[in-house]
């Protein structure tokens, strides 16, 4: 079936889920009553069940016994989900079912992250919490603006963090593993009577595998619960994260990954030197007015304030080359700062057969954004290529988003076997941008509707079938107004059919999703002549809605329960993600940044020209999506307090560009866990736990690309650039291969 052209996958895969759920010959059952799925506070009720759209929930305790160091590591048994790493810990970048997977750097995913009901707009896209803060993760696929707004193109990972317990205790932890890297961990939780709360400080470093790769962060988070009354609830959560990251570990070429994988004598990255002070409070008022009635309000500040250096210095004020082994040199120091703050009213009710929900969001988002030299430099040896001088601003801008949007969700039980779902979304959203070095001001207001539909239809008191469409979108930031002010708006509509079922397989009570997706997104927006270019080389350079892309394929989950001291876990995702129109490439050759010429043959110095040569993408597979992927975990129990964890993971090939001419190989990788738990009495606490764990990552220690990008023409080992475009001008990081972990918990 897999091999079946993409105009005849979806059929076969709906009848086959079709046919799966009709085989039972279980009896149908009523459903329970009707309810809504919450966006702003953890949903008090089993909607899952009636959700038209594939999603996935992750517990906390699962979470914690996985001992992550970065969320694409408890990501991965998620069918749909793929995610760039950049080093460890804060350095990933999630994707779902291949959308936005053909950008990097710091631009948005096109999946909003949501942490305690509200959208966090993070500039790099990347996921800024503590992991062991994380009471949950829920995943959903497909397009999600109907609930969550801006950039949900293609999902939103919805986090929740871990509230109070009602107990008095305190949790020590440390971890320790390779290549230096460390974690100390303190938490504790207080109850009285109508006030409850928890702190917890964390701390991890790592000297890292690349060079220059060393990296720390500190998290304070502190929660507080009032019990106003016996139906009205106060939260309060603050979450403080300071981060350093030297750098990531990027390496030019194949070459230099197999010479040199630890980067040392690498080109140096486009960034680093990253240093981030992130900020998050919001305040929960919570009154549930009837048994399924609930209103909630929440108010929310999210303040990120980061530093960082970018672009190395190729060539000095004089003109002369930059070698590589000058690590400091970078041409400039960026000063971001970022402020969020809004209010979501929320209210749902349910009268039986029908559910209702209905939301206010406002929303503030400011940005001051200055890029300063960091030293005498110019873009090309050429006599002619002007100097910029240290101390020169060379950008200064200041921009602010203003969103004010109205929701709702209606669920109707049409008989006691159907749930019908309908979701309607409409944001007023305004962009003002200031330049500051001339005063240029700039405007631009967009009214966009996003919406859902769907369907859930119980089969048996075991299996359903659910199918809907729902819709994505993202307006264009005003830098890229600035080139087009004829741009519209992104938008994707998701196409989705699947089943959910218990079964019995082979003697285990097993839990099955699976689904079937047709994704489109339309008119995405990205510059014509690709990333990092400047202005000055490509005169008729400008950001356009250049391209569609199809994504479409089949995903399984399925998870077992423990029998004969042994239970299993699969995700199986193929995924067929290609660009349907994208007609208008152009790939730069020799000094991206040098000046421009009209034809190749008149590219007689890379190092100060450059050509941009055209190509027409379409039918192209988008880059690092792999066809095939499959996450498969086996625990095995032995004992009631050990267990131990063996994970396969499984990529197949994948291109690294947009031109689909420079391939990433397959992958497998086998990783090991054991966890140790057992209840203790320790300063004369009857509940005491001591947990302890040991991790094998990589166990084969497999030699892979980590990542691997394929943009343009780059300068070499050498730091030249030849004019010609291959396997070694890829931005590379190499794994690090076998790595390993360990630590202890007390809590009493």
């Amino acid at each position: 079936m897999l091999l079946l052209s993409r105009k005849h996958l979806v059929l076969p895969v709906a009848m086959l889920c079709i046919n799966l759920s009709l085989a039972s010959e279980e009896q149908p059952y009523k459903l329970k009553t009707v309810t809504t799925y919450s966006s702003a506070i953890t949903d008090r009720f089993d909607s899952a069940q009636q959700n038209p759209s594939s999603s996935t929930f992750i517990s906390g305790e699962n979470i914690d016994d996985q001992h992550a160091k970065n969320i694409q590591e408890i990501l991965r048994g998620i069918p749909g989900i793929t995610s760039d790493l950049y080093g460890d810990g804060d350095g990933v970048k999630i994707k779902i079912r291949g959308i936005e997977n053909q950008r990097f750097f710091g631009e948005q995913p096109g999946v909003a992250i949501v942490i305690d009901g509200v959208p966090i707009f993070e500039r790099t896209g990347k996921v800024n919490i503590d992991l062991d803060n994380i009471e949950s993760i829920r995943v959903v696929k497909g397009g999600a603006s109907y609930l969550y707004g801006e950039d949900a193109l293609a999902g939103a990972v919805i986090i929740t963090t871990k509230g109070a317990k009602d107990k008095n205790d305190i949790s020590l932890g440390y971890e320790q593993g390779s290549f230096g890297y460390n974690k100390e961990l303190l938490s504790a939780n207080f109850s009285q009577s109508i006030l409850s709360g928890r702190f917890q400080y964390s701390k991890r470093e790592t000297d890292g595998y690349h060079y220059l790769s060393n990296r720390d962060s500190e998290t304070y988070f502190l929660n507080l619960n009032l019990n106003l009354s016996d139906n009205s609830t106060l939260k309060f959560n603050y979450e403080g994260i300071d981060r350093f990251r030297e750098g990531d570990g990027f390496v030019s070429g194949k070459t230099q990954a197999k010479i040199d994988p630890k980067a040392k004598d690498a080109n140096r990255g486009y960034t680093r030197n990253t240093d981030a002070d992130l900020k998050r409070f919001n305040l929960t008022y919570s009154h549930n007015f009837s048994d399924t009635g609930n209103v909630s309000l929440v108010g929310y500040q999210f303040k990120d304030k980061t530093s960082y250096w970018s672009a190395p210095v190729r060539f000095d004020g004089l003109g002369k080359p930059v070698p590589n082994s000058n690590y400091n040199a970078y041409a400039e120091i960026n000063n971001y700062e970022q402020t969020q703050r809004g209010a979501k009213l929320e209210v749902k009710e349910s009268f039986g057969n029908l559910a209702v929900l209905g939301g206010l969001d406002f929303r503030e988002d400011s940005f001051d954004d200055i890029a300063v030299a960091k030293q005498d430099y110019k873009n090309s040896p050429s006599f002619f290529s002007p100097v910029v001088r240290q101390g020169t601003i060379n950008s200064q801008y200041t921009r602010t988003e203003r969103t004010k949007a109205a929701y709702s969700e209606l669920k109707y039980g049409l008989t006691d076997f159907t749930t019908l779902t309908a979701n309607y979304r409409f944001d007023h959203i305004v962009l003002n941008d200031t330049n500051e070095l001339n005063l240029k001001k700039r405007k631009s207001n967009f009214d966009i509707s996003s919406w859902r539909l769907g369907i859930d239809q119980s089969l048996t008191d075991r299996t359903a079938v659910y199918a809907g469409v729902s819709t994505g979108f993202r307006t264009p930031a005003l830098s890229q107004l600035s080139t087009n002010n004829k741009l519209n708006p992104e938008h994707t509509r998701n196409y989705e059919i699947g089943l959910r079922s218990e079964q019995s397989l082979l003697g285990w009570n097993t839990s099955i999703n699976s689904s079937i997706f047709h994704m489109r997104r339309k008119d995405f927006i990205t510059s014509t002549v690709g990333q990092n270019v400047s202005a000055q080389a490509a005169s008729d350079m400008m950001y356009d809605n250049i391209g569609d892309v199809v994504s479409q394929g089949l995903e399984l989950a399925l998870s077992t329960d423990i029998k004969h001291q042994l239970s299993f876990d699969l995700a199986y995702t193929y995924l067929d993600s290609y660009y349907k129109r994208y007609d208008d490439f152009y790939l730069a050759l020799g000094n991206a940044r040098g000046a421009k010429v009209n034809g190749y043959s008149s590219l007689t110095n890379p190092n100060t020209q450059v050509y941009f040569q055209h190509y027409n993408n379409k039918n192209n597979q988008v880059p690092r999506t792999p066809k095939h992927s499959a996450n498969f975990r086996t625990h095995w129990h032995p004992y009631k307090d050990l267990y131990f964890t063996a994970e396969a993971d499984y990529k197949s090939s994948s291109y690294a560009d947009e031109i689909n001419q420079e391939k990433i190989k397959q992958r497998t990788l086998l990783n090991l866990v054991a966890n140790y738990k057992r209840d203790v009495r320790l300063f004369r606490a009857v509940d005491s736990t001591v947990t302890a764990f040991v991790k094998l990552e990589n166990v084969t220690n497999k030699k892979y690309y980590r990542t691997a990008y394929g943009a343009q023409d780059s300068a070499g080992i050498d730091g030249n650039y030849d004019g010609v475009y291959n396997s070694e001008d890829l931005s590379i990081i190499v794994d690090p291969g076998r790595t390993w972990s360990a630590g202890v918990s007390v809590r009493f």
